[in-house]
Formats: structure tokens, C-alpha cells, sequence
């Protein structure tokens, strides 16, 4: 299944019907081990309610730069990005693709990753180690910057995405985890979860969908223990630190955005998507963040989410992930129209400011 997401974003990222009888069936068969004092599924009690008002129009505005498209030279879609610093990327998509780039985009490269899945996750702790995962259980790695991988293969075929903080510390969104560079991985809970995010290797916060609510858990060392419901799907979480986090996604009360300053309590925001959920979202600084629902506009916040702005790209196409390495530089992947084809890399450049 996951070769045939070439021309589309990842299936489980949309918020359907489909997503919602899958999750539920993984969600029902893996119950968390280390479940809260909670319920395991939502009460009406337990759901954030929504803001009363209607989603807001923006008034903020996006902040100076524009977008570009890099050449990748690639037919395939990309699924996810991420950039260990401004220079360094790694771009992951459908059957089995890898690219990379050791100057900011300006050349990318093919590598090899010993597989023909679909890969769905990349994270980059620095810029030679990279780990990436598809859902079909292998966990692949790199020590130099993309040239070769290793695969690992997990028992869980569904680990979705992938955070690490540190070189040696990786935690998959379904629970696995490694502390020696990958050379052995456990799996204390299935979490059954769509993204992870792990500001510290001491504490990581997964966002999962079931029975029709978004769920966030975060874990501190003692297991993962609920901290929100909220009554819509979630696609993505990023921190910026210990104790900022926006998680997104939406549904059809319209798109949603949390944002938690405690590290513990969240806070609902709504927006208005073009497709109605977001996928991703990346943060070039604690106030300035941005935001990719699968067309080529960005949602922008540069107030910490107070206010929200969206920004044309001009380009053509669907952007589905986004890392965000330095403060005046962003990289979104997706797909370009069947007429020009091709893994898309768009590249945001702010503007110097005197």
C-alpha cells in the first residue's frame, strides 16, 4: 500500500473515514500499557471544547521572504523532510526515495535506501545521522549524511513517523525506542500514534487519532500518560522547547490548532485550511511557525500562534511536510501537477532585515 501514495499525501494524514475504521481497529487491538487513570477512550469530559467563535480570519502578517522550487530530479512524491541545520536535509517519498543536500538545496543527491516502501518519516539529529522509517516495519539509518543506509526491521509495522533528539536517541510515533544509536530497539507501549516529537531525549509528546478525537500523549520518563482530547483529528506536533508545542490538524468543524505553553495544558485555536486539516508544521524561531495543509499556501504565525497569516507561495503544487532549520530559512516537500511531475522542494528564504 504505501508504493501507491506517489501522487497524493500520506493516506493516514487525511482525515476520512478510512483513517478513522483503521485507527480505530489499531487503536482497539493496542491499548497503551502504562494507560492513565483515564478512560482509554474519550469521554465528553475529557474532549477540550472548541472555541465557541468561528474559525478566525488572520490579520497578522506572513513574514518577509519568499519561496522558491529546488530541483530534485526525482519523479517521486515526498513525504517528509527534516534539516539538522540550514545546510543539511534529507528528504523522504514514495518507493523508497531519499534525497539529500549538503547546501541548503542548492544540489540535491539520490541516494540509495535498500528499499522500494513508500518512507513516511525522517528525522536528522545532526548532519551525517539520519534516521527514517516506512510502514512496513524497517527503520533505516545513516552516518554519512545519505550516502549509505542500514535497515533495521521492526516488529510493528506501523511506526509512522520519527523523532530524535540526540544521535543516539530515537522514539518512533508507535512507541519504539532506541538509546544506543539504533542498535537495539524496544517498544515498552504501542501508542499507536500519527507523529511524534521529542524536544529532549527525556521527554517526547505523540499525537494519535480514535473514535473520531484527536489524542495527545506525552511522556517524561515515567511512561506515556494522556494529556489532551480534543474533537478532531491531529496529523502533527513540533516543540520548540521543553515546554512550547503546537500540535495541528482539523476535521470538519474546521481546521484546528493547538498550542500548549506548560508543556501540559493546550490551547484551541481555529483556522481555516484549503483542504481543511494541516499535515505538518515547522517553527524557525519560538514566535514564527508555519503550517502545510497539502496546497501550495502556508499558514504563518510570528506571535507564538496569537495571530495567524497565510502566505501565497506562487508556487504550483502540494506541499505535505516542512522543516524549519534556522531562523530565516524553511524546506517544504510534496508533489508537483502530473504535468510537470516530480518530488517538489520548495525553499522559504526570509528577507534580511536591517
Amino acid at each position: 500500500m504505501g508504493d501507491s501514495r506517489n501522487s497524493r499525501p500520506i493516506a493516514w494524514k487525511v482525515p476520512s473515514l478510512f483513517v478513522a475504521i483503521v485507527t480505530l481497529v489499531v487503536v482497539t487491538a493496542t491499548v497503551l500499557a502504562d494507560t492513565p487513570p483515564r478512560p482509554a477512550n474519550p469521554q465528553p469530559s475529557d474532549v477540550l471544547p472548541l472555541d465557541p467563535t468561528p474559525p478566525s480570519t488572520a490579520t497578522s502578517s506572513p513574514p518577509p521572504g519568499r519561496w522558491t522550487i529546488q530541483d530534485t530530479g526525482v519523479s517521486a512524491s515526498l513525504n517528509d523532510i527534516s534539516c539538522a541545520d540550514g545546510s543539511h536535509c534529507i528528504a523522504v517519498g514514495a518507493v523508497g526515495t531519499i534525497l539529500s543536500t549538503a547546501d541548503a538545496g542548492n544540489s540535491w543527491s539520490t541516494g540509495h535506501s535498500g528499499t522500494t516502501h513508500a518512507l513516511i518519516g525522517v528525522s536528522c539529529p545532526s548532519p551525517t545521522v539520519c534516521y527514517a522509517v516506512n510502514n512496513f516495519g524497517e527503520l533505516l539509518k545513516t552516518s554519512d549524511a545519505g550516502a549509505s543506509w542500514s535497515i533495521s526491521a521492526l516488529r510493528n509495522r506501523t511506526p509512522f513517523a520519527i523523532s530524535c533528539p540526540t544521535t543516539a536517541d530515537c522514539v518512533t510515533a508507535d512507541g519504539f525506542e532506541t538509546h544506543d544509536g539504533g542498535g537495539s530497539w524496544q517498544q515498552a507501549s504501542r501508542i499507536a500514534g500519527l507523529d511524534v516529537a521529542c524536544p529532549a531525549s527525556s521527554r517526547c509528546y505523540a499525537v494519535r487519532n480514535q473514535l473520531g478525537h484527536g489524542v495527545i500523549l506525552g511522556n517524561n520518563r515515567g511512561g506515556w500518560t494522556l494529556q489532551a482530547v480534543t474533537p478532531y483529528f491531529l496529523n502533527a506536533v513540533i516543540c520548540t522547547s521543553l515546554d512550547k508545542c503546537l500540535a495541528v490538524g482539523g476535521g470538519e468543524s474546521g481546521t484546528n490548532i493547538l498550542t500548549t505553553g506548560d508543556g501540559h495544558s493546550w490551547t484551541v485555536r481555529q483556522h481555516r485550511a484549503g483542504q481543511q486539516t494541516f499535515f505538518d508544521v515547522g517553527c524557525t524561531t519560538v514566535e514564527t511557525c508555519f503550517l502545510v495543509d497539502g496546497t501550495a499556501d502556508v499558514l504563518t504565525t510570528t506571535d507564538q500562534g496569537q495571530t495567524w497569516a497565510w502566505h501565497s507561495t506562487g508556487l504550483v503544487g502540494s506541499l505535505y511536510a516542512i522543516s524549519c532549520p534556522a531562523a530565516d530559512s524553511c524546506f517544504a516537500v510534496g508533489s508537483a501537477p502530473a504535468a510537470t511531475g516530480g518530488g517538489l522542494v520548495a525553499h522559504f528564504q526570509a528577507e534580511m532585515t536591517r
